[in-house]
């Protein structure tokens, strides 16, 4: 009998179950080597003739080692060969004037509620499970900003209840949807009748910067968009389960407020990555995971699966070194960075969702990581 099993017949709280879980991309699966060529374009007709060809070689470089071969893009732009094409930035390779943070935000209230809604309306389907009979609603997104938001709109468009209890979780990046598994579970737990549906939605290729430092040239390299949503409700027989929520844990590094950051700008939003994140997280993963464990009551060699936000192939490997994973075991982040790109806090659903496809209900417990400003660290584990 497993720890999760023995805390269970203790008489352990009520359990969450994830009854539904789905997915949606935009339109535009554009090929790496596509922005890669508008990424150099823009360099080319904006960078300073003395650094264009540091910065040239800088992409060239990032491109190479980013294990991505294609991207979610909500708009075409980044896959056209010429500027006339073009239906967010000016028809020009210049980009001028370059989108402002007002122009960006518009566009992401356009673009990303038809996702929000596919992925919803996916999960709660999956879930079996009517948009009335939800009770709450946990939003996250870090690359948009409106009020009313998208939220609410995805309220209406669903026809939820309008007095369907609200919680927006808003600029936390890419270890949101871990946190709001977090949030679904407390929910469930303190209302067993609730029904908690979790969307995550995010555009980050609105947030393209330009500039010949190496940190943009890393996020402009890496980011893309999708949504993902997720329905939990307490344990019942009678209701289908992808898995069970058995446990949670976040903590900040200390001394790391300067690895990676996500502030407003003039003209989107900026990102800074330091090329410590990969070594801080090996140093710090093994302690994390031990205190995960043993928050969820298992041994760290129950373990059985692994979703790892996928931030950059980098990323994936330091953490599967210092936990002595296999190949096996980042597979499915590893891939979605491959096919998808990081689409921040959306990614983990992408992950969760190709495992869940190749493991059997109960194969043992899997679990889920993820990261992001602060230096944050998330995991959540669930028993499949």
């Amino acid at each position: 009998m497993s720890s999760a099993e023995n805390l269970e017949r203790a008489g352990a709280a009520v359990s969450t179950d994830l009854v539904g879980l789905a997915t949606a991309a935009p339109r535009y699966r554009t090929p790496q080597e596509k922005i890669h060529r508008f990424l150099a374009r823009a360099i080319e007709h904006t960078a300073p003739v003395r650094r264009q060809r540091a910065a040239l070689r800088i992409l060239e470089r990032v491109n190479a080692v980013s294990g991505i071969e294609s991207r979610n893009c909500c708009v075409r732009d980044y896959g056209c060969d010429d500027p006339a094409e073009f239906e967010f930035y000016p028809a020009n390779w210049s980009l001028a004037p370059f989108p402002t943070t007002k122009q960006r935000m518009q566009t992401f209230r356009r673009l990303s509620q038809p996702l929000v809604e596919e992925a919803a309306r996916k999960a709660l389907d999956q879930a079996q499970v009517k948009p009335e009979q939800v009770t709450h609603l946990v939003f996250a997104t870090c690359t948009g900003l409106a009020q009313p938001g998208p939220d609410i709109l995805l309220m209406q468009s669903l026809g939820m209840r309008p007095n369907v209890a609200r919680q927006q979780l808003g600029f936390m990046g890419c270890y949101a949807s871990l946190n709001s598994i977090q949030a679904a579970e407390q929910i469930v737990c303190a209302q067993p009748d609730a029904v908690v549906l979790h969307v995550s939605v995010e555009t980050c290729t609105l947030h393209f910067q330009l500039g010949e430092q190496t940190d943009t040239l890393v996020a402009n390299t890496l980011f893309a968009d999708g949504a993902a949503a997720f329905v939990f409700a307490a344990k019942s027989p009678e209701r289908e389960s992808l898995a069970t929520v058995r446990g949670a844990y976040s903590a900040v590094e200390e001394g790391t407020l300067d690895q990676m950051s996500w502030h407003l700008g003039d003209h989107g939003f900026e990102m800074t990555l330091s090329q410590d994140v990969p070594r801080t997280l090996h140093e710090a993963s093994p302690t994390f995971v031990a205190h995960l464990c043993d928050r969820a009551g298992y041994a760290n060699d129950e373990l059985r699966a692994w979703a790892i936000h996928p931030g950059g192939r980098r990323i994936v490997e330091a953490i599967a070194e210092s936990l002595q994973l296999n190949e096996a075991d980042t597979e499915s982040s590893l891939g979605v960075l491959r096919e998808h790109g990081n689409m921040s806090s959306a990614t983990i659903g992408f992950v969760l969702e190709r495992e869940f496809a190749k493991r059997p209900r109960g194969t043992g417990p899997l679990a889920a990581l993820a990261f992001g400003p602060g230096l944050t660290m998330e995991g959540v584990i669930f028993e499949r």
